[in-house]
This record gives structure tokens, sequence and C-alpha cells, in this order.
């Protein structure tokens, strides 16, 4: 067994005994979360940490670390914490501010939907005549007398607390069915109390809404980033990591549950709820995410041909998943369309109706892998596009998530570098929407070529050390002490990351046979959307190139389309309807798919910038 080490971190004070393992595996244990994009491979350099005191041995520098970090930085402590291991005895450890991370901006729901409240959760108040020697029908047949409708399915923790509960409460008590499900009883009228949460799961944020199923009002809203992204920021880690052993799944799932357990009992004590009164949670997610809640291995996904375990919504008692609600609430997913092309996107389709528009209208969900969707009334294609992380910051030197001190806004006038960061606060990083400008205001500039290379290696603001970098913010004026910069490198990253994007939805257009620049609206869906300039995204052919009016900021429409399956039965109906009309793409087998990728990498010419 592997001796106990101690590390203390500060400045949070908090104390880990346990097995040696990484640092980044410590701090999870001690409750700090430390930036890991790369997850845990020592690629991303992003988790620093400062082992400021120690007393006993500590593992040698790794190559990955010596070309992440300087000698200086390394003799004074400086450590990548998801390489770093106490091997024995004890240490402090300083994690700085820009290694954490923190909870980013979320839009909320830009589109709204009105529908006709109609749940699965249904209470009623049953007033039931107490038994005589006359009438001597069983208690579960003297409440189902009471019911619009009997009880299907009656769970054994119901049954057995029923005979209590019935006269404990002087035969008054509520029933509450899920469908024909009989969920509760409870004593004395509690219809006023009836609750639900629509959660979206994605792949490195989770974000919950607290409902009231009785008038469809969002009580409160909580989020935070999923803590899996320390094993990796794409789905692809995840498999492999999930796909070693069982102890893996178990521990991705465990995570997840956790924090969405810690949001559900944030909300509930934010807005005094019971969480007994919480009777069902409707959630969206890639496959993946899916799969990983529910503890299914998402091992086949990764493999051709692509297969999830099933596709159809399924349900559970809340007790069965771990899920801090009453105990035989259910826990219902929406259903997948394919191995990369989850529930998610069912969400967005619900919220953004495109589904029943005539006119064409095209879908964007970017993120680390971006889902697309283009049709109308009569035929609706979807593909994923491997987009990569580069649109969240990582695999970019500077980058990070869109959180307060991220760039997000940059233009180049006369030489001179201006920007805007999120909260107002010194600059960090940049995030998603910040890098898009970076490289329209780089090429419209002459800075980089189309292909992203430097044009003039003696401009002013280019440094040259290793490898020449663009200087966007000196360090004097970060809030990191160090300059943040971007290299061509980090310019080719992105300019992969929109390839696959520009190729998916090219190759969905030319499918549905429409040119991209005659669609009649696009809608941008998660909170990456509302940040990005419109201009600057089109300029690149990050999106069709076409009037900007078109585009629809959509929000957070994930976790709007759980919400809808929440409030309302029919709604879930009706979007399994729909899936007969959708036809899933599978750009890895499409012949056009590599040559309109290479295609779509450069930024396209006529794209505004000066030739050099």
């Amino acid at each position: 067994m592997a001796d106990t080490v101690t590390v203390t971190f500060e400045p949070d004070g908090r104390t880990v005994a346990d097995a040696s393992s990484s640092l980044l595996e410590l701090a999870r244990i001690a409750g700090i979360s430390i930036r890991s994009e790369c997850g845990g491979t020592g690629v991303c350099g992003k988790c620093r940490v400062q082992i400021t005191r120690s007393y006993g041995t500590i593992s040698p520098s790794t190559r990955r670390e010596t070309k992440q970090l300087t000698a200086a930085e390394l003799a004074g402590g400086m450590r990548l914490a998801c390489q770093a291991r106490i091997l024995s005895g004890k240490a402090t450890v300083f994690v700085p501010p820009e290694s954490r991370t923190a909870a980013r901006e979320i839009s909320g729901t830009a589109l709204d939907k009105n529908i006709t409240l109609l749940p699965a959760v249904q209470k009623v108040r049953c007033r039931i005549p107490a038994p005589t020697l006359t009438d001597t029908r069983p208690d579960l047949d003297r409440l189902a007398a009471a019911l619009p409708r009997v009880p299907a399915e009656v769970p054994l923790l119901v049954l057995t607390a029923l005979p209590e509960t019935l006269r404990s409460a002087g035969w008054d008590v509520t029933a509450v069915l899920w469908n024909d499900r009989l969920i509760a009883a409870e004593a004395g009228d509690t219809t006023a109390e009836q609750y639900g949460v629509a959660i979206d799961i994605g792949s490195s944020k989770i974000i919950c809404h607290l409902v009231d199923l009785a008038t469809g009002k969002t009580l409160a809203e909580e989020h935070a980033e999923n803590p899996q992204i320390m094993y990796g920021e794409d789905v692809v880690s995840r498999i492999t990591f999930a796909a070693k052993n069982d102890g893996n799944l178990y521990r991705l799932r465990y995570l997840v549950v956790e924090t969405v357990n810690k949001l559900i009992v944030k909300m509930c004590e934010l807005m005094e709820v019971s969480r007994d009164r919480i009777y069902e949670i409707v959630f969206d997610g890639n496959t993946v995410m899916h799969h990983l809640f529910l503890g299914i291995t998402p091992k086949y996904i990764g493999v051709s041909p692509f297969l999830p375990a099933h596709s159809a919504p399924v349900s559970y008692p809340a007790k069965e998943l771990g899920l801090a609600i009453n105990p035989e609430g259910m826990v219902t997913s929406l259903p997948l369309i394919a191995g990369y092309v989850g529930s998610d996107a069912v969400a967005d389709l619900m919220i953004t109706n495109i589904h029943e528009r005539l006119g064409c209208s095209l879908v964007i969900d970017i993120g680390t892998n971006s889902e697309l969707m283009i049709g109308d009334a009569e035929k609706i294609l979807v593909c994923s596009a491997p987009s990569g992380p580069s649109f969240e910051g990582a695999q970019i030197s500077s980058g990070m998530k869109a959180v307060s001190g991220a760039i997000e806004t940059v233009k180049i006038e006369n030489g001179k570098v201006s920007y805007t960061t999120i909260g107002n606060a010194g600059p960090k990083g940049i995030c998603g929407s910040g890098i898009i400008d970076l490289v329209a205001e780089l090429y419209v500039n002459g800075i980089i070529t189309r292909n992203g290379k430097f044009t003039d290696l003696t401009h002013p603001r280019i440094a040259k050390g290793d490898v020449p970098l663009f200087v966007v913010v000196p360090k004097e004026e970060s809030g990191t002490g160090r300059d943040i910069t971007i290299t061509e490198k980090d310019i080719n990253e992105f300019l992969l990351a929109k390839g696959s994007l520009r190729a998916g939805w090219t190759i969905l257009a030319e499918k549905y046979g429409i040119d991209p620049a005659r669609i009649d609206r696009i809608y941008l869906a998660g909170s990456f959307g509302t940040h990005i300039n419109i201009e600057n995204a089109m300029m690149l052919e990050l999106l069709p190139r076409t009037d900007p009016a078109k585009v629809v900021l959509a929000g957070e429409t994930a976790v709007g389309g759980s919400k809808l399956a929440l409030l309302s039965v029919a709604e879930r109906s009706a979007i399994r309807d729909v899936l007969g009309k959708i036809r899933y793409v599978e750009l890895s087998v499409e012949k056009s798919f590599n040559r309109e990728y290479l295609r779509s990498i450069p930024i396209a010419p006529g794209a505004g910038g000066r030739r050099p």
C-alpha cells in the first residue's frame, strides 16, 4: 500500500492526506479546481503551481515540465500539477489565480417558447374514508380509488411507507404521480410544492435550472465546470480513460453526479425548497456525456461505426443514480441522434423550432465537438464537426475559458492593440471570442498570411525567442505578470478548428441543396456564440458569409430544451416524432470531407486582409 503524504494548498489553507498522487489529483480531493485543458498530459502547461515548502521527497521534473517551464521557474519550485508528485512526507503548494478554474459566463436562454404546462409529474390531494369493518379495502386500493387513474406501478419504498403515512395524516394525503407510476404519498396538502430540475451536461460545463412545475417558472439557475475535464478536455480522451477499467468509468460518473448534487443542494437552499419535493430531472448532453452520467461505457462510441448503447429516451429512479432529489423521483434523458450527436442537439432543436419553419435554418453549437443542423419543416440534416478545444481557449498558449479576466474582444488600429476583458478584470489570457477577433485583426492588418504565418518578423509587436510570437498584452499590463501572446502554432490550431467547422456546414448545405449564403437564418447556440463578433466570424468563414442580421444569438438552448421537456410531456412526444425527419451525416466517411476540410483551413481570399 502506498505511503500517505500530506499536502497543504495555499492560499486556501486546505490540507489533504492521501496516497501519493499527482498534485492535480490531490487538489481535486481537497476541493480545489485547477485548470487542466489537456487532461493532465502535461501538454497545455496551464496547471502551474509552486511548491513553497517540502519535508520529504518530490518527484523529479518530467520532460514535459522542462518544455513548459524555464530552468529558473523549476528552480523556484514551479511545477505542473499534473506531472509533479509528493512521493513522501509533507509539502505546501501555492496555487496562483491564473491556474485555477473559474466560473465562466453563462448567457442564459435567449429564445422563449410558449407551451401549455403538462408535466409528467402530477399531484392529487386525496381525502380518503377511514376503513371500517364494513369497508375493508386495502390501503393501496383506497388510495387508488381517490385518484383519476389507477397507478400502473407502485415502488416498494412507497408501499412500505403507505400504511403509516395514511394513518398519521388522518387519511388526508397528497399522491404524487409520474405518468402512471405512484412515486410518493405525502401527509396533508402538498400540491403547492411541485418541482423539477433541467440539466445540460456539457463537456466543459454543467448547467442546472430549478423549475416550479405548477407555474413553469424557473426559480434558480446554477452552473459549474464539468470536473471530468481533469481527465481530458475532449470526449475522445474521456472515452479512452473510461474504457481502461470500470473504476475509471465509475470515477467519471461520480464526478458529474457529485457536481449535479451540489448544484441542486445550492439551488434548494437558496429557494428554501425541500429536495424531497423535486420529482423529476430531465437532462441532455452529448452522447458521451449522456453515457457517462448513466454509467454506460462509451467505449464503442469511439470506434467505427461509432454506435451508442441506445438512443431512445430513458427514465430511472433517482435512487438508482444517486441523485439528491426524492428517491423515487425520475431521471429522464432526452433522445440521442447518433454517436457524436447527442440529446443536447435534440434540445437545441426543441428551442429553435427549425423543424416547424418553412425557410432553411442552420444551427451551430460550437464547442470541443460542434453540432451542426440544417433544415426546415420537410427535412433536417445533422453532423458533428470535431473542432477541438481551441474555441474554448485550450491548445492556445495564452488561451483560457470565458471567465473573469479573459480577453473577449480585440482591435488593432495603426499598430496599437486594444481589447476588453470579461468583468473588466486585468487580462489573464484570451478566450474563444477574443481569438476570433485577434486572428481576424492580424489578417486585416497584414500581420499574418491567410495560412496564419507572420509576414514580417521585425514587427515591433513580434518577440523572437524559441518561436516568434505576437505580444497582445505585455507583462506590465497583464494580470499574471507574463506576456499574453499568440504564436503561429496557436493560429494554426484555430484555423484547423475553423476548417472542420466550415467543412461541416459546407457539406450539410451541399447535401441540403442550398448556397450557404442563402440560408434564411443562423442560430448560434451556447454561451460562446453570444460573445463573438459576427462580422469577424463571417470574414474568417467560421460562419457562412451572409447578412449578419440573419444570425440569432440563441444562448443556452440545450438546458432550455430540457426545461421544455420537463414542463410538457407533449413536447417530449412531439420531438420524438421529429426525429424521423433527421438524417445523420457522418463526416468521417464523406468522400468530400478531406478535400473540403483542406480548402476550409486557410483564411479565404477576399476576406479583407492586405496581402503581403
